[in-house]
């Protein structure tokens, strides 16, 4: 085969992952995948139907958004095991997106979901093919876990006037529990005892029995005893009617102008669907020793929401608990969401008996989902680590709270730049010295067996990116250390070991600095410079200005150099 055959391969591969898995199958993988795709399919059915009603869409098209988003990913995506398809948090942002839009009418809510799942899709597999993987970095993983137990905490809320039979339109979400105990003389008995049966039992079987597919046994008992006992004549809310078949892509009722008051939801709806399902793969992908590329997985997920988009779904992400599910089933490839995306397709023609299914059992399996992602054990860990993370975690989740998913979203990137803007502004210096030895320099506020070389000598170190929101510490320390110093030193070596970094705002200060401190007779040695910083420094004239000559491989040969413009200032250590 010829270099360019295989180049073609290789980058045939790269797009399109499934030729890198596929051919490689092995037979002892297919029991294990089989059984992955059937117990997914038991976990997908139920859940995809109940998140439906969280983006506010009729039962069926969560398992509309299903089908093809499995196969999407199964062909795109880097991650082996991972599970696409209907979650809580992208349901509901979803709605938040489409609900102000929508006027009330029905066909043109589920038309402008239809248009979000595609603009969505569209805008991760643009990023993708751009290589914009990095942006899930633009939320910070404790704004993350803020974020999720909000939004969990959110939804739970949200569903819970399905178990009490009632209607609720509240703010925030403690306007709409409170509004639930103001509707207490409202409450359906009957309808609460179905959804708190509902949901008690889906805690019972899941403790006892932890492999069973809890949500699909609770949802087939609940619809023969709806059958049975008639239950929509004690006036439980049914599903009723569900369409047999699929529902393929329109987009009728939709203009252009819809497509760019969409477009902001679409943007953070994008954003929070790559970062929660790139956590997921990543962490896979450590636990098996496997690759996942960001920006591979940015086209992967694309093609997911584009998948649930041509059959009317809603957008879509990475499951956590459906893959973890898939993973102890035994799965071992994409396979598994392929066997379960055909068997998800075989349901959509199997749905007459779904008219019978109570609305309170829906909102009770929403509720058991959505309580496994109220985790407080991360927080505990914040809180004793690291009260800034801490604080953008609670701010996160009270985002949620109390403005709601979206806006949620956008405070959670607001936080995530905000931190990074605090790191980078205050970042970690020291003066540095000499050990007994003669040989190391270490921080004299830490190391007390390090002393200065000489009054008349400075060794400063910065531990940051010296960039435009930092710069000025930079500026300001220097100057306080030769002004405080006595006798005036002679000379300052700047460490820029941890200095990976320089921009055109710090580059000026710097200048500036140089030129003051050689108005007052202090010279400038630089030392440890990487070669980015020395490539850019050479761009910029700072090479020229600070002169080649001062510029050293090590602070020892700053040091040196120091010693021999200086005599008698510093006298060498008996080790050199």
């Amino acid at each position: 085969m010829t270099s360019k055959a295989k180049n073609g391969g290789k980058e045939l591969k790269g797009l399109l992952p499934v030729f890198a898995w596929l051919p490689a199958y092995r037979r002892r993988w297919l029991v294990g995948d089989i059984t992955a795709g059937i117990t997914t399919w038991a976990a997908t059915v139920p859940i995809a139907m109940a998140f439906a009603g969280i983006a506010g869409v009729p039962v069926q098209y969560g398992l509309y958004a299903a089908c093809l988003s499995l196969i999407a990913y199964a062909v795109f995506g880097t991650s082996r095991v991972l599970h696409v398809g209907p979650t809580a948090a992208i349901a509901a942002v979803s709605a938040a997106t489409v609900t102000s839009l929508a006027g009330g009418d029905m066909q043109r809510y589920i038309a402008l979901t239809t248009l979000l799942a595609f603009i969505v899709g569209l805008l991760l597999v643009l990023a993708g093919l751009a290589r914009a993987g990095f942006i899930a970095k633009l939320l910070a993983k404790p704004v993350l876990e803020g974020y999720v137990v909000g939004a969990a905490i959110f939804i739970a809320v949200g569903q819970a006037h399905k178990l009490f039979g009632i209607q609720t339109s509240a703010s925030n979400t403690f306007a709409e529990f409170a509004d639930l105990f103001r509707q207490a003389g409202s409450w359906s008995w009957t309808t609460l005892a179905v959804g708190a049966g509902c949901l008690l039992l889906l805690f019972a079987l899941h403790r006892l029995f932890p492999r069973l597919p809890v949500a699909l046994t609770v949802l087939a008992l609940s619809i023969v005893m709806a059958y049975a006992l008639d239950l929509a004549a004690h006036g439980i809310a049914l599903v009723g009617e569900v369409p047999r078949g699929l529902s393929w892509f329109s987009l009728s009722g939709t203009t252009a102008k819809d497509a760019i008051d969409l477009l902001p939801g679409a943007v953070g709806l994008a954003l929070l669907a790559f970062a929660e399902s790139l956590a997921i793969a990543r962490a896979l992908a450590g636990r098996h020793r496997r690759e996942v590329r960001a920006s591979q997985e940015m086209i992967a997920l694309g093609a997911a929401n584009l998948g649930a988009g041509l059959l009317q779904g809603f957008a879509v992400d990475a499951s956590f608990t459906r893959t973890a599910i898939s993973e102890q089933a035994g799965g071992k490839t994409q396979l598994a969401s392929v066997i379960c995306s055909a068997l998800v397709f075989s349901t959509l023609f199997l749905t007459s008996t779904l008219k019978y299914l109570p609305q309170a059992t829906l909102g009770a399996i929403v509720i058991f989902a959505v309580s496994r992602l109220i985790v407080v054990k991360p927080f505990a860990r914040l809180r004793r680590a690291s009260r800034a993370d801490y604080a953008l975690a609670l701010c996160a989740l009270f985002g949620v709270l109390i403005f709601g998913v979206m806006v949620g979203i956008l405070i959670g990137v607001a936080l995530s730049l905000a931190g990074l803007i605090l790191r980078t502004s205050r970042p970690h210096s020291a003066v540095l010295g000499v050990d007994d030895s003669g040989t190391r320099h270490g921080d004299l506020a830490e190391r007390p067996d390090c002393k200065p070389y000489t009054p008349y000598l400075i060794i400063y170190r910065f531990d940051a990116p010296l960039i435009f929101s930092n710069v000025d510490q930079f500026v300001d320390d220097i100057r306080r250390l030769v002004e405080e110093a006595d006798p005036r030193p002679r000379a300052v070596i700047v460490d820029f070991e941890m200095v990976y970094e320089m921009d055109t705002s710090a580059s000026d200060e710097f200048t500036a600095l140089h030129a003051a401190l050689h108005e007052d007779g202090v010279e400038m040695l630089i030392a440890r410079v990487h070669a980015p910083v020395r490539a850019f420094m050479q761009r910029d004239g700072i090479t020229d200005m600070v002169g080649a000559e001062n510029i050293f491989y090590t602070v020892r040969d700053a040091v040196q150099a120091f010693r021999e413009r200086h005599p008698g200032l510093l006298s060498p250590p008996a080790t050199w």
